[in-house]
Parts: C-alpha cells; structure tokens; sequence
C-alpha cells in the first residue's frame, strides 16, 4: 500500500462532499490525479471558534463514495445519513454516522436502486419533512423519488424482527417496496427524457 503522506506530494487534495452536521460543517476529501482517487478523511469547520480540524478517523475513512470518489450525504432530523453503493447492480445499504462510537452504521439494506454504470449520478439524496429519500432512474428511465420511513425502520430494528438474508435482492428492484418493514414507498416519477441527476435541493414554501 502507497503512504497517504507520499500521495499528498504527488495529487491533489479536493473537497468530495459537504454536510452541515452538530454544529459544524464536516468536508469530506480525497487525493485526486486523474483516473485516480485515494480517500483521505476530510476536514471539519468549527464557526464558533474560525478554525479547521482534521476529521475523526471513522467518519473520514468510512464516509460511503459514489462514483468519482464524490461522497453524497444528508441530514435528518439532525442525524448524518449517506448511501453506500452496493457491489451488486441493484441495491446499497443507507448508513447513519454514529459520533459517539466514530463509525458509520448500516440501518437500512437493500436500497431499491438499479447500476448505471454510463451515468454520472445514478442517485441523489435529500430530507424532506423528517423523512430521507433517494432520487433515482427506474427501469423505464423516469426519475422517481423513493422515500423511507425512518421512524418505522426503528421499529422495524433486527431487533424485534429478524433480519433479511445479505444476498436477497428483489425482482424488481425500483418498483417493489421492501415487504418486510414496507419502509420505501415511491411518492413521484415522472419521465425527463435523457436528462441527468445533478444535484437535489430542498427549499422552504
């Protein structure tokens, strides 16, 4: 393995993400020459005291990537949330950032979602009323916005209930909802052609 210390000399450090969270304003990075990417924690801005810190290991090292090395994330009701591509073509798992324990956790599996290995951006993230949810193409190219109940994926915890095999994915992979604890639920879609997702903002009316 090639020390971080030796790729900083030779790539360029570049900002991968950004999430407001706790407070502070938490700045995913990675090393970047082209065709290569090497993930390198990241930095968090503190406003009260004007200064930059380093990034605690597990939240740097451990921040799900998409394609690119770019690390999508959002906050709901104030917890940090990011979607961890699957190595399989249609699914990921949601995981939440845990601060205390400085690791990111799988709560939710088998995300709905197909590979669009030609796409820039196969998915997008947003909260929206307390709720998460994931912009993405289904299989017949239309742009739907899947939502997750993350009040009923609590109560739908392995705990109480016992968890889906790691190899289960579903026949069709956009459009059925998760049977177990029916926490996805499609509310839109709507066909914009050939039009590409870029970025997703949720503004106050």
């Amino acid at each position: 393995m090639i020390p971080t210390a030796f790729l900083a000399d030779i790539l360029k450090p570049i900002a991968t993400g950004m999430a407001s969270y706790r407070g502070r304003l938490c700045v995913p990075q990675s090393l970047y020459s082209w065709l290569f990417f090497f993930d390198v924690g990241g930095e968090i801005y503190d406003p009260e005291n004007d200064s930059w810190v380093e990034m605690p290991a597990g939240m740097g090292d451990g921040w799900p990537a998409r394609q690119a090395g770019t690390k999508l994330s959002v906050i709901v009701n104030g917890e940090l949330y990011a979607l961890d591509p699957s190595s399989s073509l249609d699914g990921g798992d949601i995981k939440r950032y845990d601060h205390q324990e400085d690791v990111w956790k799988v709560v939710i599996q088998r995300v709905p979602i197909r590979d669009f290995t030609d796409s820039e951006s196969p998915y997008l993230l947003a909260g929206f009323l307390g709720k998460l949810h994931v912009v993405t193409k289904d299989d017949e190219n239309c742009v739907a916005i899947l939502q997750a109940d993350l009040q009923k994926q609590k109560q739908s915890s392995p705990s109480t209930s016992s968890a889906p095999p790691a190899d289960y994915r579903p026949e069709n992979p956009v459009s059925v909802v998760d049977e177990e604890t029916n926490i996805w639920k499609i509310i839109a879609s709507k066909d914009f052609g050939t039009a590409e997702l870029v970025s997703c903002q949720v503004l106050a009316v």
